[in-house]
């Protein structure tokens, strides 16, 4: 599925930068009044969503030390990251480049007598460097919610539930999500024998879907021709029910690739028998580029937009990096996107 680069703009009482003389940085935008209004009230209206399913806010400081969240930040997003110094201790703070890697350390250095498991949500601007040409924000607001504490597939279907029901809830009736396993594809990649360095750069091409730089990286790793028509054509194997038993087959008895695809038919048969069947598509190609997902992904599109309005997954490992493991999963939704594609309804 290719995507094209989102447009910045809200609506017409948005006033984002044109050129390189713009009052305000490329990459982030004024929004007017009458915009600020409907926009305030999409956040309010998500998080109320959360809350009826019992999701209660937490509110995270816009900086965090970079000494202290850089164990949960991949490099790639770090070198991302607008880093200042801290005027009074010398230590180099970080603008949040990402909530669920805050929540993760706030969860395992804060709150290490909570009962699990934990329901949270936030609301939160998030900011990352991206080149101009590139067209992506700099500056982005989000809407987002995470499971704390729970390992099993009605965790995973909660919080994709959850999600669904957020989207409903303000309006949005039309929409795809795209479901997957990380362990699926990372299990190809294992089995072909790829280096380190590949697998992390083969990764990065599935999660952007640029399969000439992945068929790239599988020549320059020398991968075999079987095995890498395997993990091409795995990152176009989408769809229904079928898709489940096309990945059966290619796992040929693996116990990761079967463990994945199990654990996949799980949640997508627990999602159908709740009917909710027509906004999910099986994608055993679904990647996503924060490395710390380790199980069930998703990201969630609708027409007239051309990328996603969000996504998440399953991320049993990231609080471990701060002290114990915890199982979580949870998701972030693009307020801005959202805002697009109701505008795209009513007009």
């Amino acid at each position: 599925m290719a995507l094209a680069p989102p447009t910045r703009r809200l609506s017409s009482e948005r006033v984002p930068p044109t050129h390189e003389h713009s009052r305000v940085p490329v990459g982030t935008a004024t929004i007017l009044p009458g915009a600020a209004l409907r926009v305030r009230q999409l956040e309010s209206d998500l998080l109320n969503s959360c809350a009826r399913y019992g999701f209660e806010e937490i509110i995270l400081p816009t900086f965090e030390y970079f000494d202290v969240l850089a164990p949960g930040l991949e490099p790639a997003l770090l070198e991302k990251s607008y880093k200042i110094v801290d005027r009074t201790t010398g230590r180099v703070l970080l603008l949040r480049p990402d909530v669920t890697a805050q929540i993760a350390r706030t969860v395992a250095m804060d709150m290490l007598g909570a009962h699990l498991p934990l329901r949270l949500s936030y609301r939160a601007t998030v900011f990352r460097y991206e080149p101009e040409h590139v067209g992506r924000d700099r500056e982005l607001f989000q809407v987002g919610a995470e499971l704390i504490g729970a390992n099993d597939a009605s965790a995973d279907c909660e919080i994709i539930m959850l999600m669904i029901e957020s989207l409903r809830q303000v309006g949005l009736l039309s929409f795809k999500i795209s479901l997957g396993h990380v362990g699926f594809f990372k299990g190809l990649l294992v089995h072909a024998g790829l280096s380190p360095e590949g697998q992390r750069r083969a990764e990065q091409a599935a999660a952007r879907k640029d399969f000439p730089w992945l068929e790239m990286i599988l020549s320059q790793e020398r991968v075999a021709k079987r095995p890498a028509h395997t993990i091409l054509d795995t990152l176009e194997l989408c769809g229904q029910a079928d898709v489940l038993a096309k990945g059966r087959a290619l796992a040929k008895g693996k116990q990761p690739l079967v463990q994945a695809i199990d654990r996949l038919a799980q949640v997508y048969d627990s999602l159908s028998t709740l009917g909710f069947q027509d906004a999910v598509l099986l994608d055993l190609g679904e990647f996503r580029e924060f490395d710390y997902y380790d199980g069930i992904v998703f990201d969630v599109f609708t027409d007239g937009i051309g990328i996603e309005l969000g996504g998440g997954g399953r991320y049993d490992h990231l609080i471990g990096r701060f002290g114990r493991e915890i199982p979580s999963t949870g998701f972030a939704l693009n307020v801005d996107r959202i805002f697009r594609g109701l505008n795209l309804i009513e007009h």
